[in-house]
């Protein structure tokens, strides 16, 4: 398969079609069914306040309700089809639910990220451990088989980055519910990425590249793309975003603009690049339309 054929979305992209009333799941078989399989489950306020949102917050209530062990082992007998998965008799229902959305997500690879003050030392170790455990809990659930997390850096406390506390908290949230196994990945934000790409390197995560985000409305960049390219190895990424940025900010559709896709390609093609790759178009009220658009500009490239 063609490197850009295989492209996958992160679920943002659906924010106003669910906040008219469409739900995740339906979203999800739609873009299945065109080929978009790796899907990135994005949390925001368009997430939990649609219906699908509700679920998962009984989820993560329920997950209070049971240890770690038996928390994976519920996890694998779900996906595993099986008719006992060792919840109490108050959770039938709720994991019930959860086992009709595992029938439609087996034909995609689901993982899950969220924004998260990585940058500095947490005010409260215990809050900020157990806000981990879930979101990993919830990953696993999502896909046992590849689980993955990923945080985007939001401002630590004080406004002020601390790089040693960065790295310390990744090594951290790596060892954090170790008997469900995954990647574990940061994203470069607002920060350069090979800074970002440094602090992940050091905890041992893997890195999420946006190149859009690397560029001001301007056009001139937070460091040079080049400086990323000559500094990553692939085995270092786990999932490269594609979206286009211009003076009118980032587009719903992927077109001409600041970030070279074509050279991105070549890059990734060049160093045989295993990872994901995902749309992460600015929301609209067509966005499979966007997607198969943005998907057949990127494939012309190469």
């Amino acid at each position: 398969m063609a490197l850009f054929e295989r492209l996958g979305i992160v679920t943002n992209i659906w924010t106003q079609c669910m906040e008219d009333g469409d739900r995740f799941e339906v979203l999800a078989r739609q873009f299945g069914d065109e080929g978009f399989k790796d899907m990135e489950v994005r949390e925001g306020d368009y997430l939990r306040n649609s219906e699908f949102g509700s679920l998962i917050g009984e989820i993560e209530a329920a997950m209070e309700r049971y240890t770690d062990e038996e928390w994976k082992a519920i996890c694998d007998a779900i996906w595993n089809g099986n008719q006992d998965l060792g919840v109490t008799a108050g959770d039938n229902a709720l994991f019930a639910r959860v086992s009709v959305f595992v029938e439609l997500a087996r034909t995609l690879t689901l993982s899950y990220a969220m924004s998260h003050s990585w940058l500095g030392a947490p005010e409260d170790l215990e809050a900020d451990n157990q806000q981990i455990i879930r979101a990993k809990k919830l990953a696993y659930l999502l896909c046992p088989a590849n689980a993955r997390l990923r945080i985007v850096g939001l401002a630590p406390t004080g406004g002020k980055i601390d790089s040693q506390a960065a790295v310390a908290n990744v090594k951290r949230y790596r060892s954090l519910l170790p008997n469900c196994p995954m990647v574990f990945a940061v994203e470069n934000s607002r920060q350069p990425a090979t800074f970002t790409l440094d602090l992940a390197v050091q905890g041992g995560a893997l890195l999420t590249y946006d190149e859009a985000n690397t560029y001001r409305d301007d056009g001139t960049t937070v460091n040079p793309p080049e400086a990323f390219w000559g500094a990553v190895k692939m085995e270092n990424l786990t999932s490269v975003h594609f979206k286009q940025k211009t003076a009118n900010g980032v587009l719903s559709q992927v077109g001409d603009g600041y970030v070279d896709f074509a050279a991105i390609g070549k890059r990734l093609a060049a160093e045989d690049y295993r990872g994901d790759l995902l749309l992460e178009n600015t929301p609209t009220d067509q966005p499979l339309e966007d997607a198969i658009a943005s998907r057949e500009y990127l494939s012309k490239l190469l």
